[in-house]
């Protein structure tokens, strides 16, 4: 079972090893360098101490149609925002947008509400989509008021949530 990870705690870590049984221990087994460095940029962004960081899950599968997201976090009211990591500073703005809105539409059966975001750590910009489902580029204060203004939670097991009835 995944268990939710603390970004900080990852942002914070000076040695790879205990980053990694860190991770191993909540359930995280295939983790990327390039991820964890862009975890890392990703969380030098958040300056703002109230923002909570401490239940994201990493590197979700939904069981059996093996769709991954990079990052996630619920509230108690299952609004959900997800986040997803590139580090390609040529990486196609079509390309996150189909990425993001093939995302909301798997999320948009478990949640409530879904937010969605792609942060790029080469070019330290993020993308969001509208509500009409067009990307658009938004500011790091953008991010910051969305994150500080969400009641995250750690929800438990996710495969709970993504089981057909």
């Amino acid at each position: 079972m995944l268990k939710v990870a603390d970004l900080r705690v990852i942002a914070s870590s000076k040695n790879d090893v205990n980053m990694k049984q860190y991770l191993n221990g909540l359930g995280i087994l295939t983790i990327r360098d390039r991820e964890i460095q862009g975890i890392k940029n990703l969380v030098a962004n958040f300056t703002d101490p109230t923002i909570n960081l401490r239940y994201f899950y990493i590197g979700y599968r939904v069981p059996k149609i093996s769709r991954e997201f990079d990052l996630l976090i619920f509230s108690q009211q299952y609004d959900v925002i997800n986040i997803e990591l590139k580090s390609n500073i040529n990486y196609a703005k079509e390309k996150i947008k189909k990425q993001l809105i093939n995302n909301k539409y798997y999320l948009s059966t478990i949640a409530r509400s879904v937010k969605s975001v792609t942060y790029n750590s080469d070019l330290n910009t993020f993308y969001t989509l509208t509500d009409k489902n067009e990307l658009i580029k938004v500011s790091i204060t953008d991010v910051n008021v969305m994150l500080v203004a969400f009641n995250s939670v750690d929800i438990g097991d996710l495969d709970n949530l993504f089981k057909p009835e």
